[in-house]
Protein backbone atom coordinates (compact mmCIF):
# COMPACT_ATOMS: atom_id res chain seq x y z
CA UNK A 1 0.00 0.00 0.00
CA UNK A 2 1.41 3.56 -1.08
CA UNK A 3 1.52 6.57 1.44
CA UNK A 4 0.48 10.00 1.08
CA UNK A 5 2.37 12.57 3.31
CA UNK A 6 0.76 15.69 3.25
CA UNK A 7 3.61 18.71 4.38
CA UNK A 8 1.82 21.12 6.23
CA UNK A 9 5.24 22.30 8.42
CA UNK A 10 5.46 26.28 7.33
CA UNK A 11 4.60 29.43 9.71
CA UNK A 12 1.89 30.22 6.13
CA UNK A 13 2.55 33.83 8.15
CA UNK A 14 1.86 35.78 4.75
CA UNK A 15 -1.90 33.99 4.46
CA UNK A 16 -2.96 35.99 7.45
CA UNK A 17 -4.43 33.75 10.36
CA UNK A 18 -6.48 31.40 8.13
CA UNK A 19 -3.38 29.19 7.46
CA UNK A 20 -3.79 28.47 3.61
CA UNK A 21 -4.62 24.76 4.34
CA UNK A 22 -8.48 25.79 5.73
CA UNK A 23 -9.35 28.15 2.76
CA UNK A 24 -12.19 26.67 0.92
CA UNK A 25 -13.49 26.45 -2.89
CA UNK A 26 -16.74 28.20 -3.40
CA UNK A 27 -19.39 26.15 -3.38
CA UNK A 28 -18.01 23.26 -1.28
CA UNK A 29 -17.83 23.12 2.76
CA UNK A 30 -14.70 21.22 2.95
CA UNK A 31 -11.95 22.83 4.00
CA UNK A 32 -8.69 22.93 1.28
CA UNK A 33 -6.92 19.91 3.07
CA UNK A 34 -9.92 18.37 4.09
CA UNK A 35 -10.23 17.89 -0.15
CA UNK A 36 -6.52 16.49 -0.38
CA UNK A 37 -7.33 13.90 2.25
CA UNK A 38 -10.29 13.24 0.43
CA UNK A 39 -9.17 12.65 -2.98
CA UNK A 40 -5.58 10.75 -1.76
CA UNK A 41 -8.38 8.08 0.01
CA UNK A 42 -10.17 8.11 -3.25
CA UNK A 43 -7.51 7.18 -5.16
CA UNK A 44 -6.05 4.27 -2.88
CA UNK A 45 -3.57 6.00 -0.73
CA UNK A 46 -3.27 4.90 2.91
CA UNK A 47 -2.26 5.67 4.98
CA UNK A 48 -2.76 9.55 4.97
CA UNK A 49 -0.01 11.52 6.79
CA UNK A 50 -0.23 15.26 8.09
CA UNK A 51 3.26 16.70 9.10
CA UNK A 52 2.82 19.96 10.74
CA UNK A 53 5.93 22.34 12.34
CA UNK A 54 5.46 25.56 12.90
CA UNK A 55 1.90 27.14 14.08
CA UNK A 56 0.64 23.16 14.24
CA UNK A 57 -2.82 24.49 15.94
CA UNK A 58 -4.29 26.15 12.75
CA UNK A 59 -4.24 23.24 10.50
CA UNK A 60 -5.42 21.01 12.72
CA UNK A 61 -8.50 23.30 13.82
CA UNK A 62 -9.45 23.05 10.42
CA UNK A 63 -8.61 19.51 9.73
CA UNK A 64 -11.46 17.30 9.89
CA UNK A 65 -10.56 14.21 8.77
CA UNK A 66 -9.25 10.96 10.66
CA UNK A 67 -5.53 10.78 9.51
CA UNK A 68 -1.63 9.97 11.43
CA UNK A 69 -0.57 12.87 12.21
CA UNK A 70 3.73 13.61 12.74
CA UNK A 71 4.73 17.06 14.44
CA UNK A 72 8.09 18.27 13.62
CA UNK A 73 9.51 19.92 16.59
CA UNK A 74 12.46 21.33 14.72
CA UNK A 75 10.83 22.55 11.82
CA UNK A 76 13.01 26.18 11.85
CA UNK A 77 16.00 23.97 10.05
CA UNK A 78 14.14 23.80 7.28
CA UNK A 79 11.60 22.53 4.78
CA UNK A 80 14.62 19.90 3.80
CA UNK A 81 14.26 18.55 7.69
CA UNK A 82 10.22 18.67 7.63
CA UNK A 83 10.65 16.29 4.69
CA UNK A 84 12.94 14.04 6.71
CA UNK A 85 10.50 13.91 9.70
CA UNK A 86 7.99 12.93 7.08
CA UNK A 87 9.52 10.17 5.30
CA UNK A 88 11.39 8.51 8.51
CA UNK A 89 10.45 4.97 9.12
CA UNK A 90 8.51 4.82 5.74
CA UNK A 91 9.38 1.97 3.93
CA UNK A 92 6.76 1.90 1.46
CA UNK A 93 6.07 4.37 -1.85
CA UNK A 94 4.48 7.23 -0.75
CA UNK A 95 3.18 10.23 -2.13
CA UNK A 96 4.41 13.87 -1.35
CA UNK A 97 2.14 16.92 -1.48
CA UNK A 98 2.13 20.28 -0.56
CA UNK A 99 -0.73 22.22 0.96
CA UNK A 100 -0.22 24.47 -1.78
CA UNK A 101 -0.55 21.75 -4.47
CA UNK A 102 -4.24 21.19 -6.25
CA UNK A 103 -4.37 17.47 -6.64
CA UNK A 104 -4.99 16.28 -10.47
CA UNK A 105 -7.46 13.57 -10.79
CA UNK A 106 -7.99 10.20 -8.72
CA UNK A 107 -7.00 8.61 -12.61
CA UNK A 108 -3.77 10.68 -12.74
CA UNK A 109 -2.89 9.63 -8.73
CA UNK A 110 -3.70 6.15 -9.71
CA UNK A 111 -1.42 6.17 -12.56
CA UNK A 112 0.84 7.97 -10.23
CA UNK A 113 1.21 4.96 -7.88
CA UNK A 114 0.74 1.94 -10.43
CA UNK A 115 3.89 3.57 -11.72
CA UNK A 116 5.92 2.99 -8.79
CA UNK A 117 4.96 -1.01 -8.86
CA UNK A 118 8.42 -0.75 -11.25
CA UNK A 119 11.24 -1.53 -9.02
CA UNK A 120 13.85 0.08 -10.50
CA UNK A 121 11.87 3.78 -10.75
CA UNK A 122 13.26 6.03 -7.39
CA UNK A 123 10.74 8.70 -7.81
CA UNK A 124 7.96 9.81 -10.17
CA UNK A 125 5.67 13.11 -10.40
CA UNK A 126 3.07 14.81 -12.78
CA UNK A 127 4.23 17.68 -15.17
CA UNK A 128 1.95 19.84 -17.29
CA UNK A 129 2.35 19.92 -21.04
CA UNK A 130 5.50 22.52 -21.35
CA UNK A 131 7.35 20.15 -18.81
CA UNK A 132 6.80 21.83 -16.16
CA UNK A 133 5.47 21.28 -12.24
CA UNK A 134 6.87 18.28 -10.82
CA UNK A 135 4.29 17.66 -7.73
CA UNK A 136 2.67 15.89 -6.50
CA UNK A 137 5.75 13.79 -6.22
CA UNK A 138 6.03 10.00 -5.95
CA UNK A 139 9.08 8.57 -3.99
CA UNK A 140 10.09 4.78 -3.45
CA UNK A 141 11.14 3.29 -0.30
CA UNK A 142 14.64 3.29 -0.91
CA UNK A 143 14.63 6.76 -1.80
CA UNK A 144 13.35 8.24 0.81
CA UNK A 145 15.65 6.22 3.20
CA UNK A 146 18.14 8.36 1.22
CA UNK A 147 16.64 11.10 1.82
CA UNK A 148 16.30 10.26 6.05
CA UNK A 149 20.25 9.84 5.81
CA UNK A 150 21.05 12.99 4.56
CA UNK A 151 22.01 15.46 6.87
CA UNK A 152 19.76 18.79 6.82
CA UNK A 153 22.72 21.13 6.68
CA UNK A 154 24.17 19.53 3.94
CA UNK A 155 24.37 22.01 0.95
CA UNK A 156 22.78 18.93 -1.02
CA UNK A 157 20.01 18.30 1.48
CA UNK A 158 17.18 19.77 -1.13
CA UNK A 159 14.63 17.84 -2.82
CA UNK A 160 15.15 19.09 -6.12
CA UNK A 161 19.12 18.50 -5.84
CA UNK A 162 18.64 15.48 -5.02
CA UNK A 163 16.18 14.61 -7.88
CA UNK A 164 18.26 15.92 -10.42
CA UNK A 165 21.39 13.13 -9.46
CA UNK A 166 19.00 10.66 -10.14
CA UNK A 167 19.56 8.87 -13.80
CA UNK A 168 16.41 9.49 -16.43
CA UNK A 169 15.31 5.99 -16.45
CA UNK A 170 15.03 6.23 -12.59
CA UNK A 171 12.92 9.34 -12.65
CA UNK A 172 9.35 9.03 -14.62
CA UNK A 173 8.00 12.51 -14.98
CA UNK A 174 4.14 12.03 -16.36
CA UNK A 175 2.48 14.21 -18.92
CA UNK A 176 -1.04 15.69 -17.89
CA UNK A 177 -3.09 18.41 -20.10
CA UNK A 178 -3.90 20.94 -17.59
CA UNK A 179 -1.38 22.66 -14.54
CA UNK A 180 -3.20 21.49 -11.21
CA UNK A 181 -0.56 23.94 -9.32
CA UNK A 182 -1.21 27.05 -7.62
CA UNK A 183 2.40 28.18 -6.31
CA UNK A 184 0.97 31.20 -4.27
CA UNK A 185 -1.88 30.69 -2.28
CA UNK A 186 -0.47 32.94 0.88
CA UNK A 187 -2.00 36.52 0.68
CA UNK A 188 -5.95 37.32 0.31
CA UNK A 189 -5.80 38.32 -3.23
CA UNK A 190 -3.80 35.60 -4.50
CA UNK A 191 -6.14 33.56 -2.86
CA UNK A 192 -9.07 35.23 -4.46
CA UNK A 193 -7.13 35.00 -8.22
CA UNK A 194 -6.81 31.68 -8.13
CA UNK A 195 -10.73 30.72 -7.14
CA UNK A 196 -11.76 31.00 -11.48
CA UNK A 197 -9.52 28.52 -11.50
CA UNK A 198 -9.92 25.77 -8.30
CA UNK A 199 -13.79 26.15 -9.78
CA UNK A 200 -13.11 24.08 -12.42
CA UNK A 201 -11.67 21.47 -10.19
CA UNK A 202 -14.02 18.26 -9.39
Amino acid sequence: MAVAVILAGGRSSRSGTLHKSCRKVPGDLRSWIDRQVDRLRYAGFAPVIVVTGLRPQRVHRCLHRRVSFRHHFKAVQGPFSTLQRAVKNIRNPLLIVQTDTVLPSVSDLQCLRRTMQNQTIAAASMVNDCGSGGHPLMLSGFMARNLQALLWENPDARLDKQLSYLPPEQYKRLNRKMDHSFPRLNTQREWCSSRIRARRLP
